[in-house]
């Protein structure tokens, strides 16, 4: 369907904390940057989404920190569709660290996340049915 890989990320300096880690909420920096892109590969990008009629809020993000993530490193981030409701859906994003050299990924999640997202009408500012075609796409990436 698509040439979707994942989203690779290098870590910054602005981005690590006193010890020298990943600061903890950058991931979610992260992830909304992998989402986009996700969305993107399979041909939603945000002004097609809009138009479209998705509009999604993040209500809920849960987090599992399992290693540290250090400045230069090469993050290596995958998302799928783990839930699909009719105004809501949770997008599951796992980070691994990416060599450098070879470009594997280390076997090992560094951290793990689920982030559920409700589709929204702006103009009512209420919860509304995702778009049916949208709706679609997301089953076929469950």
């Amino acid at each position: 369907m698509t040439n979707w890989s994942g989203y690779t990320h290098r870590v910054r300096f602005s981005e690590v904390d006193p010890q020298s880690i990943v600061f903890n909420s950058r991931y979610l920096e992260f992830f909304d940057a992998a989402s986009i892109e996700y969305f993107r590969a399979y041909g939603y990008p945000p002004d097609t989404m809009s138009v479209a009629g998705l509009d999604p809020v993040v209500v809920e993000v849960n987090i599992r920190y399992h290693e540290p993530a250090r400045m230069d490193q090469l993050l290596h981030i995958d998302v799928r569709c783990s839930r699909l409701g009719i105004a809501s859906f949770d997008l599951f994003f796992t980070t691994r660290i990416q060599d450098q050299r070879t470009g594997s990924l280390s076997k090992s999640a560094i951290t793990s996340a689920t982030v559920t997202y409700v589709n929204v009408d702006q103009k009512i500012r209420k919860s509304t049915p995702i778009p049916k075609e949208f709706h679609e796409f997301l089953e076929l990436t469950e």
